[in-house]
């Protein structure tokens, strides 16, 4: 049997059929290789459909592929294999071939997978079955180990597990990379937070609150902070349309009251702020994408886009919910899920720092905080003081508090500790207050 007669030729098609209609399924195969397909064409055709999709291009057309393979020096001779006439033939057939799920996409691709680790294995064994005839070839067993382990390596699907000598060096670079200010990672815009924790890469910190008490607020004001530091920030938002957000981050950035912005009811000097907000906004590093019903899919997809395309510091997540209040997951097992995949498969994977939200309860702890505390790296809780607190601390330490009761990363805060916050909803800002002095007995 030769190598040539181990092909799938069809799940080749149906790997690229599947990428005309969903280019962002690339993502999920980023082990898939070109030169692991069997057939030329289709080499060439999914390198440039990946190309396209790390550029952000959702439509695919033949003209796109050929411009494509044309636009790279590494892939321009492709260009001259492959017609314009063999590419209008296959998108004839593409849609009877394509798999419209990342389960189905996934099973395509391990296909292909699979027999190109068969035909390399073969060849590589066909090749030790000639050594072991050729008396004259020394140092046979090092020889034949070469050849076998480099194909297991580039298949393997486990990466090289170094020893820790190899790698600390490499972590105290890092270490000392996220150090500033006398913090690790990047800081918040309330410094008194900052000694508990701060914003770091593949990690996960997320605001509690109960209904209605500025958990998106409070997300915004991050944002804009992050912003005018120079980070590149996604922020996906299920509870509001890019509209609203917009009327919300130009209040928050000009001053004007937010009802008196979206009715039109301001001078000319405060339209004069508005519109330089709005120029500023223009040159973040900044997206905002509305999805109504979040799910790991979609979320994963757009996070991968966002980073080929402009880069990505930080993920900002708003909100965290489970559908079996209405929201936006079937249960709370696929929030866990989701949790998890935002802090491992995001956060941790692609080195991106993480910040959301979730609700909390009447009683002050998070919706099935179980499932969020299991992989959130901190859990910090927003609410308002009674008006006692707010007699007791005085007018100037603020009208929220801010408690630290969940942290992997640094202190957690004991009974009656919180932070002093100003929250100025019509202005859409959080303000780090005057902080009180904790009461003491005698």
């Amino acid at each position: 049997m030769r190598a040539e007669d181990i092909t799938r030729i069809d799940s080749e098609a149906g790997v690229i059929a599947s990428l005309v209609y969903h280019p962002e399924f690339s993502f999920y195969s980023e082990n898939l290789l070109p030169n692991h397909f069997f057939n030329k064409e289709n080499r060439y055709i999914y390198a440039a459909i990946c190309n396209l999709a790390q550029r952000g291009v959702q439509h695919i057309d033949p003209y796109s592929i050929l411009q494509s393979l044309q636009s790279q020096e590494a892939t321009a001779k492709y260009a001259d294999e492959i017609t314009v006439a063999q590419l209008n033939d296959f998108f004839d057939t593409s849609d009877s071939l394509a798999r419209h799920t990342v389960e189905d996409y996934k099973l395509c691709v391990d296909n292909v997978i699979d027999a190109a680790f068969r035909r390399d294995a073969l060849q590589s064994l066909k090749k030790c079955e000639a050594m072991c005839f050729n008396e004259s070839i020394k140092d046979i067993e090092q020889q034949i180990y070469r050849s076998l382990d480099d194909v297991m390596m580039e298949f393997s699907a486990t990466t090289e597990v170094p020893a820790y000598k190899d790698v600390i060096d490499e972590c105290w670079a890092e270490i000392e990379g996220r150090q500033g200010s006398g913090y690790a990672g990047i800081p918040f815009k309330f410094p008194a937070l900052n000694d508990y924790a701060t914003i770091e890469r593949g990690e996960l910190f997320i605001f509690g609150a109960e209904q209605k008490q500025g958990k998106s607020m409070m997300l915004l004001n991050c944002a804009v902070d992050l912003l005018q530091h120079d980070y590149a920030v996604l922020y996906l938002d299920s509870e509001l349309n890019t509209r609203l957000f917009t009327a919300r981050i130009l209040a928050h950035l000009t001053g004007i009251e937010y009802k008196r912005l979206t009715s039109g009811n301001y001078s000319e000097e405060e339209e004069r702020r508005i519109m330089e907000a709005k120029e500023w906004l223009k040159t973040r590093k900044f997206t905002h994408l509305y999805i109504p019903t979040f799910d790991q899919h979609s979320i994963y997809t757009a996070v991968k886009k966002v980073n080929h395309t402009q880069g990505l510091d930080v993920l900002i997540v708003d909100y965290f919910k489970g559908k079996g209040e209405g929201d936006a997951f079937d249960s709370y097992q696929e929030l866990g899920r989701f949790v998890d995949m935002v802090k491992n498969q995001i956060c941790g994977e692609m080195n991106i720092a993480g910040i959301g939200a979730a609700q909390a309860t009447v009683t002050g702890k998070l919706a099935d905080s179980a499932k969020i505390a299991r992989n959130a790296s901190t859990i910090a809780m927003i609410s308002d003081k009674t008006p006692e607190e707010i007699e007791a601390d005085g007018a100037e330490c603020g009208n929220k508090k801010l408690r630290v009761t969940v942290n992997r990363n640094g202190m957690q805060m004991a009974q009656g500790e919180y932070i002093d916050l100003l929250f100025d909803g019509n202005h859409i800002l959080y303000q780090q207050a005057k902080q009180h002095i904790p009461q003491t007995p005698f």
